[in-house]
């Protein structure tokens, strides 16, 4: 019974995160479009040769369009944590994981950055839809995402990968370059954190490379469920 209470407690948390961070994107893409209206206005004044000083309008020309191009990603950050946020809404549905990928991927990056770790990302055409419980895919691929950070030195290479697996969808986080010592590709620590969400998932996590190759890969298996 209060094993089955916190569980309640736990959803309403989650329940609680999604609506604040989707009211959150919604009120940031008003203010985003508020920017890039204003900022339009200025590019039209330069256009209609309001602003006589040539070096005055070739500078804030510059601006201007460094302007919109910061507008264009904050509003793709914003629409992808809104649709982050919506995931929490149902425990499962039917998805594309490479639409949950691009969501997560978007933040994930600044982590790959600070570490000057290339991130390259490969989303394969053609994936089925699958139905599982997309907020606890994502959180496994955040924990395997981060496992892998540890294991390489800054100046590597950290791909991700998604393809499709006897009906359901394999991920793969393939590690190249210069890597830290470790006793295990895949830690007993994170294998911990995440194991309960594997079971939820029907999922599994498996090394797909040997010891000695040069790229070490984990994969990560994630099946369609049946509907309820």
């Amino acid at each position: 019974m209060k094993e089955a209470k916190e569980n309640e407690l736990r959803s309403l948390q989650l329940e609680f995160f999604g609506r604040i961070l989707a009211g959150f994107t919604h009120d940031l893409k008003n203010h985003l479009a508020i920017i890039k209206e204003s900022n339009g206005l200025i590019t039209d004044l330069i256009d209609m040769g309001r602003i006589t000083d040539e070096a005055l309008a070739l500078k804030l020309q510059r601006i201007t369009t460094s302007i919109q191009g910061r507008v264009g990603q904050a509003t793709d950050m914003a629409n992808n944590l809104n649709g982050f946020a919506h995931r929490q809404d149902t425990p499962f549905s039917t998805f594309q994981v490479n639409d949950l990928l691009a969501e997560e991927l978007t933040f994930l990056r600044r982590f790959s950055r600070l570490r000057e770790i290339d991130l390259k990302i490969e989303l394969r055409e053609g994936l089925p839809a699958i139905h599982n419980n997309p907020s606890m895919v994502q959180y496994v691929v955040f924990k395997l995402y981060t496992m892998a950070l540890k294991r390489l030195q800054n100046h590597s290479l950290l791909e991700i990968i998604s393809g499709e697996q006897n009906g359901g969808v394999q991920i793969t986080f393939a590690l190249s370059g210069d890597k830290e010592d470790f006793a295990k590709l895949i830690d007993d620590e994170t294998m911990g954190m995440i194991q309960e969400a594997l079971d939820t998932l029907q999922a599994r996590v498996a090394i797909l490379s040997e010891a000695s190759d040069e790229k070490q890969v984990i994969g990560l298996f994630i099946p369609s469920l049946a509907k309820d």
